[in-house]
């Protein structure tokens, strides 16, 4: 019974052991994805905020370069936001119009570590009048998801082991409830083997003695 509690024990230890740590994974993957969607909406947002004002002026006939107040808006949710690093507007060839990013920094300076998040605007023909770009950091956001991760692990980790433990002793105890039934069961039928083979050896001895 020992050696095969020495044997068995060791991979139940194991496999709830893997399964606390893939539900941990599970976890913080999904609280990580959840977490990024809920920035990406949110930046969304700004972008439809400010395709709101650009499509209205176009509507009148406005052009995106002409509109001389989208500096202002763009500084505005720029401000309002701490992760946002740049909000862009640009030509429908890739030409930034307006942006801001502080010294009027072009897109490519402003896409290191950052997220980027782009939408078209259209005109009511159909046509792409402008693009806008927003970045926002990419660092923060990492940062407090690492620590959420190192929290899970934490808490995973000591949580794991005793469940571990738990098993396994669980496991021992039906494994010696198993072997008590087994050795019974193994008695039981050695008696009766016993008593067949003897009734046996009566019935071949009065047969002769006939």
């Amino acid at each position: 019974m020992l050696k095969l509690a020495f044997r068995t024990l060791p991979l139940f230890a194991v496999i709830v052991g893997f399964a606390m740590a893939l539900g941990a994974y599970m976890n913080y993957s999904g609280v990580r994805g959840a977490y990024f969607d809920l920035i990406a909406s949110r930046m969304t947002m700004v972008l439809d905020d400010v395709a709101t004002n650009v499509e209205s002026a176009v509507s009148v006939g406005i052009q995106p370069s002409e509109q001389t107040l989208l500096p202002t808006l763009l500084a505005r949710l720029t401000v309002a936001d701490p992760l946002i690093r740049s909000i862009d507007v640009l030509t429908p060839d890739g030409e930034v119009l307006f942006t801001s990013a502080p010294g009027g920094t072009n897109a490519p300076a402003n896409s290191k570590n950052a997220f980027r998040l782009a939408r078209t605007v259209k005109n009511d023909f159909g046509a792409s009048v402008a693009k806008l770009v927003v970045y926002y950091d990419r660092q923060a956001p990492s940062e407090r998801i690492d620590k959420l991760g190192a929290s899970i692990l934490s808490d995973a980790l000591p949580a794991g082991i005793l469940a571990a433990l738990a098993g396994s002793l669980a496991a021992l105890l039906v494994l010696r409830r198993l072997h008590r039934r087994a050795d019974r069961a193994v008695n039981a039928n050695g008696v009766d083997v016993i008593d067949v083979v003897e009734r046996e050896i009566d019935a071949l001895s009065a047969d002769r003695a006939s």
